[in-house]
């Protein structure tokens, strides 16, 4: 069995995630066993354990660190059959001649590298293939005008940023790898939602889909894995927001990281599932 040290894993930006918080975002999302479901930066698979455990016959992990995914595939133990497990770079395209595997994915799941351990995407060849890679061109920036226009559209004048937080490339690479009103359910750095350099990414995610829901973790949560840092679930669904479209707020203050959902302990996470469903139900109340 292989398992990486936390001095080993924070070079790439690897922090694993509790059992029970996959759990939970299994059941935010209101998971079927039916779906196509990929983590496409599965480290040691505990996403896709949870969901092969619930019975999802087609899932599948992709990870760079083939120590991860010798973790992953003990961690599957019995379940290898109906999880396929790509060892490569998760924001390149899946390597497989089968165009089943490439995308349109029911549920995209995951817990990416956070660029907080220095970990930015500095290579061309991997931006240019991501709009959020990309910053807006003010007048004075693009010479004399900030848009052009063709057949009477305007075109956005952008440039190619030098390098982007992975964490953030990622975010698009959940979305270009789920299939249209499917969703997308992702960890991030709280400071994708407050750091004043990120708001065209907020901005992006706004205006292309609907936020279902965004929930604080406490610090603790990968505090047994070698970090504080807080973090946010973020839940999108793949289809335009509405005219009035809202979003279910919520945070996590305490948690029992060694019980399951259903245990005393974690009474919060539950009332969190039925406010999230309750407004769901009637979200303009």
């Amino acid at each position: 069995m292989a398992n990486r040290t936390r001095a080993e894993r924070k070079p790439l930006g690897q922090f694993w995630t509790p059992q029970l918080i996959a759990d939970f975002m299994l059941e935010l999302v209101g998971f079927d066993p039916l779906w196509k479901v990929i983590d496409p930066a599965c480290g040691e698979g505990v996403f896709l354990m949870r969901a092969t455990e619930r019975g999802c016959g087609t899932a599948v992990g992709v990870d760079i660190d083939p120590e991860a995914l010798k973790r992953a595939q003990y961690l599957l133990n019995g379940k290898v059959s109906s999880v396929k497990l790509f060892c490569q770079d998760g924001l390149d395209p899946i390597q497989s001649e089968n165009v089943f595997w490439q995308g349109n994915y029911d549920l995209v799941i995951g817990n990416p590298p956070f660029a907080g351990t220095g970990y930015r995407i500095r290579d061309l060849r991997v931006l240019s293939r991501f709009e959020l890679s990309k910053v807006r061109m003010n007048p004075e920036q693009n010479g004399s005008i900030e848009q052009g226009v063709l057949f009477d559209f305007p075109i956005e004048a952008k440039r190619q940023k030098p390098s982007q937080a992975i964490e953030v490339l990622f975010l698009e690479r959940f979305v270009q790898l789920c299939k249209p009103n499917g969703k997308i359910c992702v960890i991030l750095p709280e400071g994708v939602f407050t750091n004043s350099s990120l708001r065209q990414v907020r901005e992006w995610m706004v205006s292309n889909f609907q936020v279902r829901a965004i929930i604080g973790l406490p610090r603790e949560t990968f505090r047994s894995v070698g970090t504080t840092a807080k973090t946010v679930i973020l839940y999108l669904q793949n289809c335009p927001p509405t005219e009035h479209n809202q979003t279910f707020l919520a945070e996590i203050t305490q948690a029992d990281w060694d019980s399951g959902l259903n245990a005393d302990g974690n009474a919060q996470l539950i009332r969190i599932l039925e406010l999230f469903c309750k407004f769901w139900e009637n979200p303009s109340n």
